[in-house]
Order: structure tokens, then sequence, then C-alpha cells
């Protein structure tokens, strides 16, 4: 059974509403054929720019926004969208670019939960749909690649994270704020920034991205 008719049967009882943020007219056909030719998916609309994202979440409520890296490039609409609307599951459409281990982390740390490459075939864009509203957390198959692994140099002589400090990483990597980590794990939101400052400094990041690519690499987060 292919991955499109397997999710679709899994969730056949639950139809996700699916937009898309980008301008390119190839691009919105080919979304929009992919998501009208699954039962379990029905197409919303296609938008560009962030004034008219947010209207559209407002209006039709989709559960399911795709933003490719070329609209979005700071993922700033992402972060943007998913904190606005809590609900929504934003799937990230990797054009080369933004295939590398920080680029793609970045997407992670902005909110996007499933990250697919722009040019994927039907089955695995609907897979990285479902699966992302499913598990929450996606990266097909073709971009493993891309979180390979760290020098044995690096890895060497990186520090051990400690539980809280893992804690903090995995949530960080999930795009949530100090205010937010915080609230989940009962601390306050400058303990979190002390944590992340020193998961920074352990890993020899630059920043949370950063931090989040190497953890990636290390096989501290998985894939």
């Amino acid at each position: 059974m292919s991955t499109v008719a397997a999710t679709a049967e899994t969730f056949a009882h639950r139809r996700l509403k699916v937009a898309l943020i980008d301008s390119v007219p190839l691009l919105r056909r080919g979304v929009q054929t992919v998501v009208g030719a699954d039962p379990a998916l029905v197409w919303v609309d296609a938008v560009s720019g962030a004034r008219a994202a947010i209207e559209l979440c407002e209006r039709q409520e989709p559960d399911v926004v795709l933003i490719s890296s070329r609209s979005d490039p700071g993922w700033k609409l992402c972060e943007l969208l998913t904190r606005l609307f809590r609900d929504l599951t934003v799937v990230a459409l990797l054009g080369d670019g933004a295939r590398n281990a920080e680029a793609m982390a970045r997407a992670r740390c902005h909110g996007a939960r499933s990250l697919v490459p722009i040019e994927a075939d039907a089955d695995r864009l609907v897979a990285a749909i479902r699966l992302g509203v499913d598990l929450g957390d996606f990266l097909d198959p073709q971009l493993h690649a891309r979180f390979g692994p760290v020098s044995s140099v690096s890895a060497t002589r990186s520090k051990p994270l400690s539980r809280r400090e893992l804690e903090v990483l995995h949530l960080v990597a999930e795009g949530r704020t100090a205010v937010n980590i915080a609230g989940r794990l009962g601390i306050t939101p400058e303990t979190v920034r002390t944590h992340v400052n020193h998961l920074l400094r352990k890993l020899e990041a630059r920043d949370r991205a950063h931090a989040v690519a190497k953890a990636f690499q290390m096989s501290l987060l998985s894939g």
C-alpha cells in the first residue's frame, strides 16, 4: 500500500484543511492538485504575504499551512502563525538553499513541524502533511542525510548536557519560547535562558538554531 493510501486509510475519519503560503502559480497548482486528489484532505486557498496569511487563518481556520522557504526565508511568518494559531501545523517546503542542517534546524526552531523538499512527489507531500499533524514532528527521509554526524573531534570536545538541559533542548527544537518552556518545566524564563546559554556554550553553537542542528548531528535529538 502506498504512503498516501496508508495515511488516508488511517485518518479517513478526519479531513484536514490545507492552505499554502506562496505566490508562484505553478506551485499552487501542484499543491492544489495533490491535496484535491486525497479524500482525507481539503484544499483551502493559497495566498502570499503576512497579512493575507493571517486573514486566511482567521477566516478559513486551516489545520495545515504549507510555507515555502522561498516565500519565508527567515521563517518569521512561520513563527508568527504558530504563535497566533496554536493548533496550526506548518509544513515547510524546502528549496535547495534551505536543506543544510542549520537552515532546517532554524525552520524547526521557528515552529515548522514537518520538513519536506519543495519538489517532493504526491506521496511524500501527503505523508509530510498527515504525519506532521499526527506526530507533531516529521522529517522527509531524503533530508535525514543533511543532519549527518559531526566530526569525532567536535563530538569529543563537547561537554555532556544535564537532564534539564536536554529537556530545554528538546523544547527549543519544537520552536517554543523561553516563556513557553518555563511554563512547561515549572521554572522561570530567566532560568530557561540560563540553560540555553549553557547549551550554546557546551555545544559550541552560535545561536539556538545552530545548537539544534548540532544536536541532531550528535544524535541528541531524533531526526
